[in-house]
């Protein structure tokens, strides 16, 4: 069975309404402790073979919103335990970063996808940042599960939110309420309308 995680109903209102046999979509809820906790759950009640993260995050750098990216690499952006000798963001017994699974990921070459690494913490970004990158609140954490159980996991995110620009706010409630469920529903047909 394919896992569809997905944190927000604002997100999963349209794919929820188009199941697909073997598939599974679960809401978790906003927050690192939500997702790890619901994905646990159903890791432990279903037999799950591949995850399928899909959601809204915030940008820095070279994007546009309603851009459609995939995570290569997943990591957090408020753990430091630098102090005793860990990498930035890096939880003891775990790596620094999580990767996508390659395999899962090869055939979405096929799409116009932008790729980009994703940071997760809990809370909103609103800081500009000098880099390409991805932020969002729930995301590594949900890799980090995967990596514990050893399951296949592949995250695909539309920009919502462009950090730092002027009426950021503001340009987040647009796309989330006229945008973001369409842009995700498109990309669950695309992925799982023929699974792979």
């Amino acid at each position: 069975m394919i896992l569809v995680v997905i944190a927000m109903q604002e997100e999963a209102e349209l794919i929820v309404k188009h199941p697909l046999s073997d598939v599974k979509i679960i809401l978790t809820g906003v927050g690192k402790v939500n997702a790890a906790s619901k994905l646990t759950e159903a890791i432990l009640t279903h037999k799950v073979d591949k995850i399928l993260n899909l959601g809204f995050a915030g940008a820095s750098g070279d994007f546009h919103i309603g851009d459609i990216v995939y995570v290569k690499r997943a990591m957090y952006h408020d753990f430091d335990l630098t102090l005793f000798g860990y990498e930035k963001g890096q939880v003891p017994g775990y790596p620094s970063y999580f990767m996508t699974d390659e395999a899962w990921g090869f055939h979405l070459e096929q799409y116009p996808f932008k790729s980009s690494d994703l940071y997760t913490g809990d809370y909103f970004a609103t800081e500009h940042y000098n880099q390409n990158c991805l932020y969002d609140m729930e995301g590594t954490a949900l890799f980090q599960v995967a990596h514990r159980f050893n399951i296949p996991i592949l995250s695909i995110k539309v920009v919502s939110d462009l950090i730092g620009s002027a009426s950021h706010f503001e340009s987040y409630r647009r796309f989330e309420a006229s945008e973001g469920a369409k842009r995700l529903f498109e990309i669950y047909q695309h992925i799982l309308g023929g699974i792979v």
